[in-house]
This record gives structure tokens, C-alpha cells and sequence, in this order.
């Protein structure tokens, strides 16, 4: 496995990351205090108190019953919608959904400017932009995503293009890859942890189930190199989703794993970064 652990204030460290992501030569990239670690520490402590209405488009498959703000049609499959929402549905999901996050954090700190800035400063000088469907409607630009004692997200990757929620972006972005970047609010007593493999979405021999569709997880930890991330709160990883298999460790204790992120990538051209959630 390939990955760089830097912190924010070395400014050079990782200001290329996303290239070197869609390059091949790093696999997770981890920035060490990339928000503000104290107005994320309070907004993940407000989430895991107080009565949020948390979306559970995994409700049906109860260990893996992630929670989001944000939205109710997230942008990857789900055990309610294995294919994928619409676009449509999504975008109607965002347009719902664009205030619910604010709440969360002080009212002096805009998440949606840090998430904005954190992703500029490794985009190695390229502009920044949320997403955008053909008639101009935003996609989100992230969402905040909850595991509880008990909870985990299985073996996977997220090479998402062929969705349909992915038929407009798709024509956009360099698709190679699909990256996705994450920063903790709240971590667990113990678990949560990000586990990236060395086996990768496109190799034939990784390990499955009987069913052909599930991932053998006891043979591909036999079998790959893996490297566990543990994140802080204001700490960010970016990591090449589209490629790597990863899993989320199952969470253990009182406290939540409380996360916000979502999706990026480099337009065709690899002159700007494009994010969404």
C-alpha cells in the first residue's frame, strides 16, 4: 500500500495529492489538521446527543446501518437501492437536504467554505468546484455519515460511473479512478478505523463468496497488504475509492464515528477538481 501522512501547516507536502492519487503513485493520502479541530470536535458531539433526523438508506442490513445528514439518496449504492438512485432522485434529495448540515456546526464556522478550501489545497493549484448537473442544479457537496457501537462498512469500492446517477458527471471527469475524501468530527472508543487493501477493483483473482458477489474478507486479508488509518477530528484522508478495496472497522463504545465527505475527481482534462456527495 502506498500512502502519505502529512500535516496541514507543511504546505507543500501534499499540494499535488489528487494528481499523484490519479496517477497511480499514492493510494491514501492522510492531512493531519486540515479543519478546524475544535469546531469539528463540537459539531460531532452535538450530532451524537442530540435528536437529528438521520436518513438509513442501510436500515435492511442492520451492521452496516450507516446514518447521513444531508441527504436521503446518497450518491453510491445502497441496500435500498443496490443500482443506484436516479439522477433526478438525487437531485431533488440535494436541493431538499442543502440546509441540514449548517446546524451542526458553530454559527461563526462554514463547512461548506472548509470542505471548499481543504479540497483547494491539495488540488495543486487547480480550481475548485462543487458539481454541477447540465441544467445548472447542484449536486451536494457533502454529507455527514454516522456509525454507531455495533456498526461497520463492509469490504467494497465506489468505481460508481456506470450508475445512472453518474450518466451526467461521467462525461465531465477523468474516470480512471474516483476519489473520495473524509474528515472526522467524532471517533469511537476503539474501531472505525479505514482499512485500505492492496487489491484493487479491476483484478479478477481477489477472493469471493459463494454467492460471486460478496468479498471473501478472511482470504483478501490472507492474501493483500493493508494499512490501517485512524483519524482525529479535523484530520482528512483522500483515498483512490475507484481502485482500492477498503472496508470501515466495526465501531465499539458509546461514542459514534462521526464523519463528513464525499466524492472528487479531476475533470477530462485535468485542469480542475469536481466534488460531490
Amino acid at each position: 500500500m502506498r500512502a502519505q501522512e502529512v500535516h496541514a501547516g507543511e504546505s507543500d507536502a501534499a499540494a499535488d495529492a489528487i494528481s499523484r492519487v490519479y496517477r497511480d503513485e499514492l493510494d491514501v493520502v492522510v492531512v493531519r489538521a486540515a479543519f478546524d479541530a475544535e469546531a469539528l470536535r463540537r459539531a460531532g458531539e452535538r450530532l451524537d446527543a442530540g435528536a437529528w433526523r438521520w436518513s438509513r438508506p442501510n436500515e435492511s442490513m442492520p451492521p452496516e446501518d450507516v446514518q447521513l445528514i444531508g441527504t436521503d439518496t446518497p450518491a453510491t449504492p445502497t441496500y435500498s437501492a443496490p443500482r443506484g438512485a436516479s439522477l433526478e432522485a438525487y437531485l431533488a434529495s440535494a436541493a431538499a437536504h442543502a440546509g441540514d448540515t449548517r446546524a451542526a456546526f458553530d454559527a461563526a464556522f462554514d463547512a461548506a467554505a472548509a470542505v471548499h478550501a481543504a479540497i483547494a489545497r491539495v488540488a495543486g493549484g487547480r480550481p475548485v468546484r462543487v458539481a454541477q448537473a447540465a441544467d445548472g442544479r447542484a449536486y451536494a457537496p457533502f454529507t455527514i455519515r454516522r456509525l454507531i457501537e455495533g456498526k461497520q462498512i463492509g469490504l467494497h469500492h465506489d468505481f460508481h460511473w456506470g450508475l445512472d446517477l453518474y450518466r451526467e458527471l461521467a462525461r465531465q471527469v477523468d474516470t480512471s479512478t474516483l476519489v473520495s475524501f473524509v474528515a472526522a468530527l467524532r471517533t469511537p472508543l476503539e474501531g472505525g478505523e479505514l482499512i485500505v487493501y492492496g487489491a484493487t477493483s479491476d483484478d479478477a483473482a481477489v477472493p469471493r463468496l459463494a454467492n460471486g458477489f460478496s468479498y471473501d474478507l478472511g482470504a483478501v486479508e490472507a492474501r493483500y497488504r493493508r494499512v490501517s488509518i485512524a483519524l482525529r477530528p479535523g484530520d482528512m484522508f483522500l483515498l483512490a475509492a475507484g481502485r482500492c478495496l477498503h472496508r470501515v472497522e466495526r465501531v465499539v463504545g458509546p461514542c459514534a464515528r462521526i464523519t463528513m465527505g464525499g466524492f472528487l475527481a479531476l475533470d477530462l482534462a485535468r485542469e480542475q477538481v469536481l466534488y460531490w456527495s
